[in-house]
């Protein structure tokens, strides 16, 4: 097929739109029924009621949230009118909104306008658009019957419309069936049964080994973040050359975050061969590059148009469910006949020599370093306050490998000379990303979104000025039965390809986006004090926050706190329908990142065998509870009576404490229930005490003694008397 033809069909397809939103809509463009007929089929997946009706948007109304209906959930809350990534402010839906003004719509319709008048007809500016439609339509709602809680955004409803209409347009063309979209525009109903898009998927493995698998003890954090932001941008990346392999924008990408992808494409011949060969080809890549470290399974799904409907019941889940299995059988036959004897002859290793700091024996320089290691160092120097990173074809100017024969360029780039920088490189230049910001030069930058917060450069310095014992704190943590509610999250009537796309969206926005500002923030306090002044800002570094995971650390209090927060606003923001599941532990900072990473994972896996799940493990497997329990309980009772007992009573120190935790950790001992009496008994404050001592001392009494009855109470109390012992040690203690 044509590409330029292709390219043309999705301009016109944006202009239509476009012009749907300005009052300057072309309904004489060629091929204008396939984009009615996507616009048709894109409306029975978000506002059924309305189904026949073509695109318009309600400027009056507010959107309601995706997350009312998820998960058995039954609310009615909407979103503020407003422009996404405008400000740092979490968007939360509302029981109580403000109607959005003329003067939002005027000024969104002179930005869409505006940018039309600089058109061209190519996938830059398709793409382009498609960006500042997310910016400015995400909280518009499409427009429903009167009593419709309209849950699919403007932006969402575009989007889909067009990975639809492109696709029906190849698979129209390739079939000679595109003379009859008239009249399939009109009666449908047969043309819905063909199996004419494709579900594809693909998913990288390896992620997480590839993060935290490394040894060396210099430079941990910032080799870390590297890491983590170079499969960021390698991913991008990967889905940016399908996509351009494809002749499609970014339309057609479904859904990407955590290392998965999800497309709508075309049931063609030539998408299969374009599919094949891009398998072949990215697998090759992997393994030159990275042995088998990374991988990446694909696999794709033949699918109707009454499929995504979910017609008849069943069959939308069925799709992701059969896409699921075809990765799932590809990267069980990760490689071929040829790579297996490359993998066999392995590469040219330096001896007996292995990098210092991931133990690879390939490409090592004379500091003994790899020379992915080496790029990974490289790019740290500027990876927190460079805001574009580009991909080039000159290997000299690069320091990491991308696909398709591509480097990562090294250089600290600013937003405000990009288009100097663009211009001087433009030959070398394949592609360009913006980080955390809009490039608002004339040449198309893609954005792209990462939780980045960090407090300090090293592993020391984050622990160092922190409350109690000198400890890192490692949490990770990730989202409860995602893959169960993603395709089957909403009511069979309900459960639709928009359902998804919007669900999917508002996670990616949270945890790449959002993140920043929870740290930013921060709410939840520890109720100690010292005695000292306290530096408010989280003393915490994100060295991973994907579609549906994050992993981070930092001074163990502080992510402590962090992780309440993390619950707290995750809660709010999907109204409880959705949970997190994490594992939080203490390490001395000079511990092998590998070994930290390994030890919070298996916490993390006792988080998510309660009952339930919806819990958080801390230290070992002994201190494992459901959030409310930790928050309410442990530290909101137990701790909270720990430390105003011992902050207000004088002269009562560690010794007793620990008299205490021995006595709790054995208290199936019936002698220790007297050996408990009389221990209380040594903690009553003597001389000249005063009134709220006194006070203090008997709630105290009266709580620990009862306390040591509950099994569930001396668990708690256990946890509560290791985090309060941790606050008051110092590092001498040993």
């Amino acid at each position: 097929m044509n590409s330029d033809i292709k390219t043309k069909f999705i301009y016109d397809s944006i202009l239509y739109y476009a012009g749907k939103i300005t009052g300057t809509a072309n309904n004489e463009a060629e091929n204008i029924y396939i984009m009615k007929l996507a616009d048709k089929i894109s409306a029975t997946f978000d506002r059924r009621k309305i189904a026949d009706s073509e695109f318009t948007f309600d400027e009056s109304g507010n959107l309601y949230s995706i997350f009312n209906i998820l998960n058995g959930n039954n609310e009615s809350k909407r979103y503020d009118a407003s422009v996404l990534y405008e400000d740092e402010k979490i968007k939360f839906a509302k029981d109580s909104v403000n109607k959005p003004s003329g003067e939002f719509y005027k000024e969104i319709k002179e930005k869409l306008s505006g940018k039309l008048e600089n058109a061209s007809v190519d996938m830059d500016f398709i793409n382009s658009y498609l960006e500042m439609l997310e910016r400015t339509t995400s909280y518009i709602p499409v427009s429903g019957s009167g009593d419709e809680k309209v849950d699919i955004s403007v932006y969402e409803h575009i989007k889909q419309s067009i990975a639809i209409g492109s696709s029906l347009f190849e698979y129209l063309t390739e079939n000679e069936k595109i003379k009859e979209q008239e009249s399939i525009y009109h009666s449908p109903e047969e043309f819905y049964k063909e199996k004419s898009i494709l579900l594809y998927s693909m998913d990288f493995s390896g992620i997480q080994s590839f993060i935290y698998g490394q040894y060396g003890k210099e430079e941990v954090l910032k080799n870390l973040r590297s890491r983590s932001f170079y499969l960021e941008i390698l991913m991008e990346n990967v889905i940016d050359e399908l996509l351009k392999s494809l002749n499609l924008s970014v339309a057609n990408l479904l859904y990407a975050g955590g290392g998965h992808a999800y497309f709508i494409l075309a049931n063609t011949g030539r998408t299969k061969t374009i599919l094949a060969d891009f398998d072949a080809d990215i697998k090759a890549w992997m393994q030159d590059t990275f042995g088998i470290d990374l991988y990446i399974g694909s696999g794709y799904c033949e699918c109707s148009c009454n499929d995504l409907q979910n017609k008849p019941d069943g069959a939308y889940s069925n799709c992701f469910r059969e896409v699921s299995g075809a990765v799932s059988q590809n990267k069980l036959r990760r490689y071929g006949a040829s790579q297996i004897k490359a993998l066999n002859k392995g590469k040219k290793t330096d001896g007996e020599r292995e990098c210092k700091i991931c133990h690879s024996s390939y490409n090592l320089n004379e500091n003994g370093v790899c020379s992915l290691c080496d790029g990974f160092a490289k790019l740290s120097k500027d990876i927190l306050n460079r805001e574009i990173f580009t991909v080039v074809s000159d290997k000299e100017k690069g320091i990491l490998p991308i696909y398709k024969n591509g480097y990562l360029s090294g250089g600290n780039i600013k937003r405000k000379d990009g288009e100097e920088y663009l211009n001087t490189n433009k030959k070398i230049l394949i592609r360009a990303y913006s980080k955390n910001g809009v490039y608002k030069g004339k040449d198309y930058v893609k954005t792209i979104y990462v939780g980045d917060y960090h407090n300090a450069d090293t592993l020391e310095n984050l622990v160092k000025d922190g409350v109690g014992i000198k400890r890192l704190g490692v949490l990770r943590g990730d989202i409860d039965n995602l893959g169960k509610a993603f395709v089957g999250g909403f009511e069979k009537n309900k459960q639709t390809l928009s359902k998804s796309a919007a669900f999917s969206r508002k996670l990616t926005q949270f945890f790449k986006y959002d993140i920043n500002n929870i740290l930013r923030n921060p709410v939840y306090k520890i109720p100690f004090s010292d005695g000292e002044g306290e530096n408010t800002d989280r003393k915490i570094a994100i060295i991973y926050s994907g579609g549906d995971d994050v992993f981070v650390v930092g001074a163990w209090k502080d992510i402590i706190e962090f992780g309440v927060d993390l619950y707290n606003n995750l809660k709010e923001y999907t109204q409880g329908t959705l949970t997190v599941s994490a594992g939080l532990g203490i390490y001395m900072p000079k511990y092998p990142i590998s070994y930290m990473a390994e030890k919070t994972g298996e916490l993390e896996d006792y988080s998510k065998k309660l009952d339930g799940k919806n819990a958080i493990t801390l230290f070992d497997k002994n201190n494992s509870y459901h959030w409310d329990e930790f928050i309410d309980k442990v530290m909101g009772e137990k701790f909270a009576i720990v430390s105003e007992f011992f902050s207000t009573v004088e002269d009562k120190g560690k010794c007793l404490l620990y008299n205490l935790l021995e006595l709790f950790r054995n208290r199936d001992k019936k002698i220790n229930i007297a050996r408990m009496a009389y221990t209380l008994a040594r903690m009553e404050p003597s001389g000249k005490v005063s009134e709220e001592e006194k006070t203090v001392y008997k709630k105290f009494k009266e709580k620990v003694y009862d306390w040591m009855f509950s099994e569930s109470d001396t668990k708690q109390m256990i946890t509560a008397i290791y985090i309060y012992s941790y606050l008051i040690r110092k590092e001498e203690e040993k």
